[in-house]
């Protein structure tokens, strides 16, 4: 940590052998499947850099991104991987860029059928993609009557890698679940056409649901990155975010702290001010702990952009530069969600840029 003491004042490391540790236990519990990695949102906050670099060298070789962007970034870096492009193209000078790039782009609705096939008509080339069903999610996909009549007249000229869908609540047990593996395995029967393509329907968690929900592949995230949302089976801790106290100051009884003047203090009290604020990840209202010198520690007041302020008046010996955990070993990733009412994938997204990532 010395070479960070007078740079960061915020640091969030990540270990990537837990995350090749989390990987390797998802295709040992679906053996028959292909594990996918989802790398959208800079992998999910932790840097898509140094996290595909280190599933590349597990053999994965199936990417998901979110954006054009993501993906042509991906793609200069590995050019014999797939990358399936998930939101798709709503314009067809992207879809070119997309072409050209090697990119398997996920047809989600009519309108961005109809890019490909205006592509098609212009260049008179097969098209690789994947095709993304609605089964309930309600949020992207196709309907199984629009396939059948716009996209399966049309098939000869589309290479159709990968069909899709995306379970609504995969982290347990649900009839919801249930309705949405019935749906998809009627879907997958209208696809004797096509032997080669692949179907995948489950996350992370769908690999503990039964095995008829993995499919030929699965399409991991939170669960390679430790942020798996099911209770029953946990993955090795990936992440540890600290903050450096930048100032210690005894505060009278009665004064408050932060913005708003939310918090007063009780009795006269040791406050520390860290170097992380909302820029950084941490709510604004955030009423949890930090833990320091072995002991949980309480916030107080508003946190700020760039500031928050934790009663260190029960530590011994505080001291300025010190780091204290905001989560990670002490405490779970999953206890800061829920007590920021959120969950851990939006947690680790949110973390901001200036906190420097670290990875052993």
């Amino acid at each position: 940590m010395k070479e960070f003491n007078g740079i960061y004042n915020a640091i969030l490391q990540i270990n990537l052998k837990n995350i090749e540790n989390n990987y390797d236990y998802l295709k040992r519990n679906a053996p028959n499947s292909i594990i996918a990695a989802c790398v959208k949102a800079n992998s999910y906050g932790l840097g898509s850099n140094q996290i595909c670099k280190a599933l590349y060298k597990k053999n994965c070789r199936d990417f998901f991104v979110a954006t054009l962007e993501e993906a042509l970034l991906l793609r200069r870096k590995y050019k014999y991987v797939n990358i399936y492009m998930l939101n798709g193209v709503n314009h067809l000078d992207s879809f070119f860029d997309a072409f050209n790039s090697n990119i398997i782009t996920v047809i989600n609705n009519l309108d961005q059928f109809l890019i490909l096939k205006n592509f098609f008509k212009i260049k008179k080339k097969r098209i690789k993609c994947c095709l993304h069903f609605d089964t309930g999610m309600n949020r992207l996909g196709l309907k199984l009557k629009d396939f059948n009549r716009y996209i399966y007249p049309f098939h000869k000229n589309l290479d159709i890698k990968l069909v899709i869908s995306h379970l609504i609540n995969s982290e347990k047990k649900s009839v919801l679940n249930d309705n949405q593996l019935k749906l998809f395995t009627d879907i997958k029967k209208t696809f004797k056409f096509s032997k080669k393509t692949l179907f995948s329907l489950g996350n992370s968690n769908s690999i503990f649901l039964k095995n008829n929900f993995h499919f030929d592949m699965i399409r991991a995230g939170g669960f390679i990155y430790g942020l798996d949302l099911t209770k029953k089976i946990r993955s090795k801790n990936v992440l540890l975010l600290k903050a450096k106290i930048i100032q210690i100051e005894t505060v009278k009884k009665g004064k408050s702290i932060g913005y708003g003047a939310k918090y007063v203090t009780k009795k006269d009290s040791i406050i520390a001010t860290l170097a992380i604020g909302y820029a950084d990840g941490l709510p604004r209202k955030y009423d949890g702990f930090a833990f320091y010198k072995k002991k949980k520690i309480k916030f107080v007041g508003n946190v700020s952009m760039d500031l928050s302020c934790i009663d260190v008046s029960s530590i011994k010996n505080p001291k300025i530069n010190d780091w204290v955990e905001i989560f990670g070993n002490n405490i779970s990733i999953s206890v800061f969600a829920s007590k920021c009412n959120t969950i851990t994938y939006e947690v680790s997204s949110k973390i901001g840029l200036r906190v420097k990532r670290i990875y052993n």
